[in-house]
């Protein structure tokens, strides 16, 4: 099939698609791609297409790349989006972090249930399949690139993923295009240049179809992943700690360890973050997992934490918590956001609390800061709010955010966790005299 026929029929198999952007970068492959498409709108022209350039900014013809992209648009009469990323260097190498930036552009640019059109061909698919072996991945990362996938508020397409890089080039020179050749594409240092450089032709030599083979095993590798996940899906759900987003240390121990790696994989997935690594995940199961029922232990993976409390595992960005604050909170009470704690408070939650908020009061929201002391029960008697939240389930990195209320000067209440006898409502609420933090996000 060649990449002409393969774009014409995924677009007719998408009847009720009719916005298309085309990512084009200016080489071959996109080109041959844009070329496609508006060969294909000529037929029809219920189609819209348009197309999205991104510079990076790491060659110093890269504003000459974009010229030429405006230039082909318009010739083709296909509108034109050029965006400028700021490429930010990251521990996986400049193409990843290139990467990230354009995908960022691309997400922050899509329009509702519009598909995004990439170019990668099956030299592409091969080359990741066989990175990800390299890495010792398992059937997600074998499963290599997908055809289509959901992205931002649209979806993401290859619709060249079966066309060979040599049926590209045909195409290319048949219809005498006109592409840039980026110089960094011959930089061998860079682990896929050197696949497609050197290890590719060789294979090439020795084994004609290894391009397609490979992409076979790739596409195979993307269903036993999906038959995987499923299962995991299943898992995720037995093992969640009904009402919260934590897991059982328990249930997640008692499944099989590779089954365990999928349900940790799909609770990164579910926050749309970078997929943890085959040591991450040991670690978790390690250090996390199986560790003593009292431990406290905490794992970075790349930019978030797995963190344990007692039977419960959490996900969460290390974000910069536990900074000291204090807001006053005005009459009449409207809703007041504690970005440090990761709360509103409301005069409504008050309320429900049995908090009393006298009108006219000076009302002071604070974090903790060591030695409070809060009066509770009857006869009344003071307690230490850090021995207090210690009685709780609320994990220790949360709680020297949680907000503590004063009213006149005096500890009114812990937020979410008890109320001081005299600053109470006379008929206190049932979450008043329960300690459980219901209003305090932990992840």
């Amino acid at each position: 099939m060649t990449p002409l026929e393969a774009v014409a029929q995924y677009v007719s198999q998408q009847p009720d698609v009719s916005t298309y952007c085309v990512a084009y970068s200016g080489g071959m492959d996109s080109h041959v791609l844009l070329w496609s498409m508006s060969y294909i709108q000529r037929s029809d022209s219920a189609i819209e297409i348009r197309a999205i350039h991104v510079d990076h900014g790491l060659h110093s013809d890269s504003a000459r790349w974009a010229e030429h992209a405006t230039r082909v648009c318009g010739e083709l009469n296909i509108p034109l989006t050029v965006l400028n990323a700021q490429v930010i260097a990251a521990g996986d190498g400049p193409e990843a972090g290139a990467r990230l930036a354009r995908y960022a552009q691309f997400s922050d640019n899509l329009q509702e249930n519009e598909q995004l059109l990439l170019a990668q061909h099956a030299e592409d698919q091969a080359e990741t399949f066989l990175l990800q072996a390299l890495r010792g991945s398992g059937t997600d990362g074998l499963a290599g690139i997908p055809r289509k996938r959901r992205f931002s508020v649209g979806f993401m397409v290859r619709p060249l993923l079966g066309c060979s890089r040599e049926s590209l080039r045909e195409l290319a020179c048949e219809q005498s295009l006109e592409w840039i050749e980026d110089p960094s594409n011959q930089d061998t240092q860079l682990d896929r240049n050197y696949l497609r450089l050197k290890v590719m032709p060789m294979l090439k030599h020795r084994w004609p179809a290894s391009a397609q083979t490979l992409s076979r095993s790739a596409f195979r590798s993307a269903a036993a992943s999906q038959t995987l996940m499923a299962l995991g899906e299943q898992d995720l759900l037995s093992v969640r700690v009904p009402g919260a987003g934590e897991l059982s240390l328990t249930a997640l121990a008692a499944l099989p360890r590779e089954r365990a790696f999928v349900v940790l994989r799909l609770m990164v997935r579910e926050r749309g973050w970078r997929m943890p690594r085959l040591q991450d995940l040991l670690q978790v199961m390690s250090d996390l997992v199986k560790a003593r029922h009292d431990s406290n232990g905490i794992v970075n993976v790349r930019d978030y934490v797995f963190r344990r409390h007692k039977d419960n595992l959490y996900l969460m960005k290390e974000v910069e918590r536990g900074r000291a604050y204090e807001i006053e909170w005005i009459s009449p009470f409207a809703p007041l956001t504690v970005t440090e704690a990761g709360v509103t408070l409301t005069s409504a939650a008050a309320e429900h609390q049995g908090i009393r908020l006298p009108e006219g009061a000076n009302v002071i929201v604070k974090s903790r800061v060591g030695g409070e002391l809060i009066k509770l029960g009857e006869p009344a008697f003071h307690k230490a709010v850090k021995k207090l939240l210690q009685e709780t389930d609320i994990p220790p990195w949360v709680r020297d955010t949680i907000p503590l209320i004063y009213i006149d000067g005096s500890l009114a209440a812990v937020w979410g966790v008890a109320v001081a006898v005299d600053c109470r409502l006379p008929v206190a609420s049932a979450l008043a005299q329960d300690h459980r933090p219901t209003a305090i996000d932990t992840s």
